[in-house]
């Protein structure tokens, strides 16, 4: 992976906003610079959420789902765990998210914030 700002092959960092990968904080500063923009621009008039998603599955879950996880405390608490977020940090910088979530479900404390986060999913399929 590398460093849109400065071609380093060992970026290591993503934007919170536009997830273009950088280096350092130099390469960060830089960037700040410049105007980058949301990946995601939120439409408030469009007609279904799943217009956001570039690859869209049967699994995709419905933005107005994922923004219910943010209320759930059964969600915060496993989340205040330091080492739940280290995981998660883990699978973001993967090159490979997909073993980097296989693995991450091999550790007791990641199967219980999956659990909690499903509990939020699945309790708005019931309704």
């Amino acid at each position: 992976m590398t460093c849109v700002v400065c071609n380093n092959i060992s970026s290591k960092y993503k934007c919170p906003r536009c997830r273009i990968l950088y280096c350092s904080i130099n390469c960060w500063t830089i960037h700040k610079k410049q105007e980058c923009t949301k990946l995601e621009k939120e439409n408030p008039n469009a007609n279904s959420t799943l217009e956001y998603y570039s690859f869209k599955t049967e699994d995709t879950v419905p933005i107005e789902k994922l923004k219910l996880l943010e209320q759930s405390e059964g969600v915060r608490n496993t989340l205040r765990n330091p080492h739940v977020r280290s995981i998660l940090n883990v699978i973001d910088k993967s090159k490979n998210p997909s073993s980097a979530l296989r693995l991450a479900m091999l550790e007791p404390i990641f199967v219980e914030f999956v659990e909690e986060c499903l509990k939020v999913i699945e309790s708005v399929d019931e309704s």
